[in-house]
């Protein structure tokens, strides 16, 4: 009698709905992205990406770029919504490099710091002269209020010793006393003053190189030719610009290049903080061409 057949066990077939979702791009660039603001660490990270930069024809970095984080932390937050889209239409997008900028942007502020300055002429120590002045009343009045006794933020006596004297060099260590008193009480006057960091490290900078220029004997000698630390602090520069131009991409690709324009400030240029942004994508409305 013959043995009966062996039936064949075949595997069940996996149903579709139980396969792995795919990953998030956004979350896992955002993952891997280096997010440090340290300025001397963000330096040390991006030191030997921004030597792979060629020197040939390399532009000499001469912005602010204090001024620049502040475009890029608001092109970021603009961008934020429409992400979602730009990742459909571009798969290719280097969103970890774009979520990187504000770190680079440090970088690239520490890299400055180490350059060797050239002598100001006299018209360019009255323009920092002239462009702190108004920041150090406003900042000096609103300190002077929260150190009266009444509310007792700050010490007095530390605002009114600002306040004393008159010059040139006393208004440039002025401004680096003030961001400094606004960084040391920092969490006693979070949320009670309208100043942003970029603002108050903007004083400071402008402080910290007039006192250089202005005290004798600190005054730096002219620089005749292009230093080492400048190189590196020009190559840092291009990185910024190039992922800045690369998240203008994005945007263009989500919003087509008018929308994009409207929705992203200019890297160099200073914007108010309350300039409006487009508003967010809504789902059912089709995606603009570019």
């Amino acid at each position: 009698m013959a043995s009966p057949k062996t039936i064949k066990k075949t595997s069940p077939v996996k149903k579709q709905g139980n396969s792995k979702p795919a990953a998030d791009p956004i979350a896992a660039a955002r993952k891997t992205a280096f997010t440090d603001q340290n300025p001397k660490k963000a330096f040390d990270h991006f030191h030997d990406a921004a030597k792979q930069v060629p020197t040939k024809d390399l532009p000499i970095f001469n912005g602010q770029p204090l001024v620049m984080r502040a475009n890029v932390v608001q092109a970021l937050d603009a961008i934020e919504p429409y992400l979602p889209k730009a990742i459909e239409l571009l798969p290719t997008a280097r969103l970890r490099d774009v979520f990187e900028l504000p770190s680079l942007v440090m970088a690239l502020d520490f890299a400055a710091q180490r350059v060797p300055t050239a002598k100001l002429s006299t018209g360019e120590i009255e323009t920092l002269v002239r462009e702190g002045t108004p920041w150090r009343e406003v900042t000096l009045g609103y300190l002077e209020v929260v150190s009266h006794p009444l509310v007792n933020l700050v010490p007095q006596d530390r605002v009114r010793a600002i306040r004393a004297g008159t010059g040139k060099i006393d208004k440039a260590r002025d401004f680096v006393s003030i961001a400094g008193v606004f960084a040391e009480f920092e969490s006693a006057l979070a949320g009670k003053h309208p100043f942003d960091a970029a603002q108050l490290d903007r004083l400071a900078t402008l402080g910290g190189a007039l006192v250089q220029q202005l005290v004798p004997g600190n005054a730096p000698s002219p620089i005749a030719k292009r230093t080492p630390e400048s190189i590196v602090r020009d190559q840092l520069a291009a990185l910024v610009e190039d992922r800045y131009d690369h998240l203008q991409v994005i945007a263009t690709v989500a919003l087509g290049k008018r929308g994009a324009d409207a929705l992203l400030p200019a890297l160099r240029t200073f914007v108010p903080a309350s300039s409006a942004a487009p508003a967010a994508p809504d789902a059912t409305t089709p995606a603009p061409t570019a």
